[in-house]
């Protein structure tokens, strides 16, 4: 009996497991879902951003902006976005060592770590983190990728650092992601011009009556900060989903796990409780021979 007593106790335990694994499953579920909604509804203003931009570049003469002037240095700041905890699979790991491969092998350095993830595994570097935040990867707002954005943009133009990355983890679909760093600054003008769809009214008439007040270049360099908030945001929104996402198919195969294992437990103990039978009915015929 004391084996059947052991079983039962294992089948409660990884019972209550596997319950735990499909609340988290399912919770992962839902919160990515919501991040991905936030994604697409900002989309439309940072797509109309974009493509002001990209008729200024393609379309306007001589322009000579600021952000777009490329740097012999090679002082760089990166925003490295991971998670506040873990649970989520292979998803920290993968965007920390893709951010470690560029980092390392760069002198000067600045790190903003966003996720207590990331600022530990710097930290274990000997790594000074420069910036963190451990709130952002629960509900990023807009708001929040703008004042990062207005920081590095403040040290850009006053000549500190010479380049800006931000390293994430992208969606790219519903069920599968990859670690990916973007280039933020100097910004390139084929990545600002690439997939932008050409209106079909506007012809190269319209681009000649184009002004731009007080010029293109003020335009370019008065967009670019907001620009640059949509492509942070984007990676901030894009990470979150990515965590769920990880999160999610991790406690999925928990709850698998959980499945087979109580599956195999159930059969040995039935299979413990037919033994038991078996022997309390040989000892009583036993027994009853030997009166």
């Amino acid at each position: 009996m004391k084996n059947l007593t052991d079983i039962k106790q294992r089948i409660k335990s990884i019972s209550q497991t596997r319950q735990i694994t499909k609340a988290m499953e399912t919770i992962s579920i839902s919160k990515m879902r919501k991040a991905l909604a936030v994604y697409e509804s900002n989309l439309v203003f940072f797509n109309r951003i974009r493509s002001v931009m990209s008729d200024i570049i393609l379309h306007s003469k001589d322009v000579s902006n600021v952000f777009m002037r490329s740097r012999e240095g090679n002082r760089s700041i990166f925003i490295v976005i991971a998670s506040d905890k873990g649970l989520a699979g292979s998803y920290n790991n993968n965007v920390l060592i893709e951010a470690w491969k560029t980092i390392e092998n760069i002198e000067d350095k600045y790190i903003i770590a966003i996720g207590q993830v990331a600022r530990e595994f710097f930290q274990k570097r000997e790594i000074m983190v420069d910036i963190e935040f451990t709130y952002l990867t629960q509900d990023p707002e807009f708001s929040d990728a703008a004042d990062i954005v207005d920081s590095i943009v403040y040290l850009y133009k006053q000549n500190l650092i010479d380049k800006a990355y931000v390293v994430y983890t992208e969606m790219v679909k519903s069920s599968s992601m990859r670690p990916k760093i973007i280039k933020l600054l100097p910004l390139e003008a084929q990545e600002i011009t690439k997939d932008v769809e050409i209106e079909e009214d506007k012809d190269e008439y319209y681009y000649k009556e184009l002004l731009y007040e007080p010029s293109a270049d003020e335009v370019l360099e008065e967009l670019t900060p907001q620009y640059l908030a949509g492509v942070l945001y984007g990676a901030l929104v894009q990470s979150v989903a990515s965590e769920h996402l990880s999160r999610m198919l991790a406690m999925s195969n928990a709850t698998k796990n959980a499945t087979k294992i109580l599956e195999k437990l159930n059969l040995d103990y039935n299979r413990v409780r037919q033994e038991n039978i078996t022997n309390q009915i040989s000892e009583i015929i036993t027994s009853t021979l030997f009166k």
